[in-house]
């Protein structure tokens, strides 16, 4: 079954479900809550900027956390190509909320074979962030001169999300804790999607191509080492006696 829309989720109603617990995951209230889906929450280069720019919303919405991170991702690849390393990209929210749904088949003859409305409780599905009217999401520290590329990033994220949203500018020139930054950056790597580690080995361990055509001209071209060649018939040996003819 594919992925429900997002106005099912999309409003904040009922007793939030978010109790989990990752030190005894045995006491948590919530069992078997998945992951987030965001895999970095700040990108970019920490260190002396001149303006803020945040995406805040204008109503109280709950939001995916595999729509907070497609947010993410485009809006990072999109400094990270035109403004690289002058911009510092941060999300402010985290998916707690835990969502549930019952899972039903809908197919031809499913009420054969599903139970319908019985114990329809739900199970976990994924998680969602509360967001209240007048919060960011999203933050952005930059150079004034960039502030178009920033702000057209922030559009392509804004796309992702429901809800409506806004952008505050602020001015962070004369700060103390931003100035006390400096001008030296403290880089954020981009994390890459993981290789399982059966893929991992394999190419570790498979031969490059230089390698596999040097080792048959290796081969043929040298003699194994610690065998001494033939000394020819005839002629005398290192101990001064003739060698003896083969027939």
């Amino acid at each position: 079954m594919g992925q429900r829309p997002a106005k099912t989720v999309r409003d904040d109603k009922g007793q939030p479900w978010a109790r989990t617990s990752r030190a005894t995951p045995r006491k948590s209230f919530v069992k078997g809550a998945p992951q987030p889906k965001i895999r970095q929450y700040i990108m970019g280069a920490d260190k002396f900027y001149e303006m803020q720019l945040d995406l805040v919303a204008q109503e109280e919405i709950r939001l995916r956390d595999n729509s907070l991170e497609a947010a993410r991702q485009i809006a990072n690849k999109f400094m990270e190509k035109n403004v690289p390393l002058n911009y510092y990209l941060q999300i402010l929210k985290y998916p707690h909320y835990v969502i549930r749904e019952h899972a039903a088949l809908g197919v031809a003859g499913s009420d054969r074979i599903s139970k319908g409305m019985k114990l329809a409780f739900g199970r976990p599905k994924g998680r969602v962030a509360r967001v209240k009217k007048g919060e960011p999401i999203f933050r952005v520290r930059f150079m004034a001169k960039d502030l178009a590329f920033i702000k057209a990033g922030l559009k392509r994220a804004r796309l992702k999300l429901s809800g409506f949203f806004k952008f505050e500018y602020k001015d962070i020139s004369k700060e103390e804790w931003n100035i006390a930054k400096g001008m030296v950056a403290k880089v954020f790597k981009t994390k890459e999607v993981e290789v399982p580690k059966a893929e991992a080995a394999a190419a570790a361990a498979a031969p490059t191509a230089a390698e596999a055509a040097a080792a048959p001209a290796a081969a043929g071209g040298k003699a194994p080492a610690g065998k001494a060649e033939a000394a020819p018939a005839g002629k005398p040996s290192a101990g001064g006696k003739p060698s003896p003819a083969k027939a």
